[in-house]
């Protein structure tokens, strides 16, 4: 199994380098039936924040985008769950990493956590320390 970079992905996703663009595709195709390429939870955070603020995708696209991901048989994500959940979330207009601190803390067994972030309190479900 290979683990793949956020710049991986952009360059699958957004044609806007054609050499990178045909490495990448054909890694994918080269990949024998069985075998995926691995996503970390920081890739998956790294590609939100750079579709968002490089690429000017918006939620429901940027939704899509991951969405697509998640369903590709070519890919292993280190937590699809905890995306997933956080996606939802961030549908709804919570920080993508704020949702995923959530998501994984639920995971963890944790009955709170704990921020001083105003913002992640009222849309992330966190608790405000004081």
């Amino acid at each position: 199994m290979y683990a793949i970079d956020t710049n991986v992905l952009i360059r699958f996703l957004i044609n806007d380098n054609l050499s990178q663009h045909e490495i990448v595709k054909k890694f994918f195709a080269d990949l024998e039936n069985s075998e995926q390429a691995y996503i970390s939870l920081v890739v998956i955070t790294e590609l939100i924040w750079v579709l968002e603020s490089s690429y000017g995708f918006d939620r429901e696209k940027i939704s899509e985008t991951v969405d697509f991901l998640l369903e590709t048989e070519q890919l292993s994500f280190q937590d699809s769950l905890s995306i997933f959940y956080a996606l939802r979330l961030y549908k709804k207009g919570v920080d993508f990493a704020d949702a995923l601190i959530s998501a994984l803390a639920a995971d963890a067994g944790c009955s709170e956590t704990l921020t001083f972030d105003k913002g992640a309190v009222k849309k992330a479900k966190m608790v405000e320390m004081k």
